[in-house]
């Protein structure tokens, strides 16, 4: 019988399911010491009580299924070394996350800082003062990042008539991609852009990818966007390009540090938009992960490796 701790508590996790499956379900409130090297397969991961059972003598977990889509918070060199199957919760976010970026365009593009702040004092907007407003229609964006997020952000955008470029490590071409270009050349990709989009996975080759080098490269562009991971940017070197008029504005919903310390110059920019890690989120997100879930631990049991989402551990996603 295979044994599965599951470290989440949301409801919409339905445990009765995985038990039917003659599965023997942990959580980490019912678990004990001595339960720790019996445990075959994880669902989520909580850095104490995973390591514990992953570092357990004899340990007998398999499989580890992570409730996100990034894993670089993950042990991963310990987990290639004791051969174990990760798989992430990559494709469930790129609903919410896409919907939200366009959100983010359109509340500079349509002069919504201007529009809230005058309601707040009660302030009538005469349209003659707003004569900056823009459309997303005609404009250029640059995806660094082509998977689920990137491709579903960029099927939107067709919809408001945007160029869409992409970039990946070998720049494939990817549906709904104009063009695609290899990270090594991003050059390219961002020449005459007015949006950037992060949703790269973090690795060694992607932390502070966007730097003082990057950021000095570009000319006065629109709107650079975060959704990827914190540790992709040099949060120093936006600053100064926000300062500077490298970058007109930003929309950040992922930190280098999070939560984002009060005294971070960031809070201060009129320029910048900061949401709490909040682009995924959505009603019933547990429903979505259960499926997913559900569906690997089906394969599981009859030994079919096709299980959904598998990662590299090498590469990092």
């Amino acid at each position: 019988m295979e044994k599965l701790l599951v470290l989440s508590t949301n409801p919409d996790l339905d445990i009765t399911a995985y038990q039917q499956l003659n599965v023997q379900v942990f959580t980490a409130q019912s678990i004990q010491p001595k339960d720790y090297a019996q445990i075959t397969i994880m669902l989520g991961w909580q850095p104490d009580l995973s390591t514990a059972v992953l570092e357990s003598p004899n340990s007998a977990l398999k499989w580890v299924q992570t409730l996100s889509a990034g894993v670089d918070y993950l042990p991963l060199a310990k987990l290639q070394a004791h051969h174990i199957l990760v798989t992430n919760m990559s494709g469930i976010h790129a609903v919410p996350i896409s919907q939200t970026v366009i959100l983010y365009a359109l509340y500079f593009m349509r002069d919504f800082p201007i529009l809230l702040d005058n309601a707040r004092q009660a302030t009538w907007t005469p349209r003659p003062a707003l004569t900056n407003a823009l459309t997303l229609e005609g404009t250029t964006w640059t995806i660094f990042g082509t998977g689920h997020i990137g491709s579903e952000l960029a099927r939107l955008l067709q919809a408001f008539h945007v160029k869409v470029n992409g970039v990946n490590r070998t720049g494939h071409p990817v549906a709904n991609f104009e063009h695609t270009f290899a990270q090594a050349d991003w050059q390219q990709a961002v020449a005459s852009t007015d949006v950037i989009v992060n949703v790269m996975p973090l690795t060694n080759e992607t932390t502070h990818f966007y730097n003082q080098a990057f950021f000095d490269y570009l000319q006065n562009l629109y709107l650079f966007v975060n959704v990827g991971r914190g540790k992709s940017v040099d949060t120093s070197a936006l600053v100064e390009a926000l300062h500077t008029h490298h970058v007109q504005h930003a929309a950040l919903d992922v930190f280098e540090q999070e939560p984002l310390a009060p005294d971070n110059p960031l809070w201060q920019l009129s320029n910048v938009i900061l949401t709490p890690h909040y682009s995924p989120q959505m009603k019933h997100l547990g429903r979505a992960q259960h499926k997913l879930f559900l569906g690997n631990l089906q394969k599981f049991l009859k030994q079919d490796t096709s299980l959904k989402n598998q990662v590299d551990l090498t590469k990092g996603y």
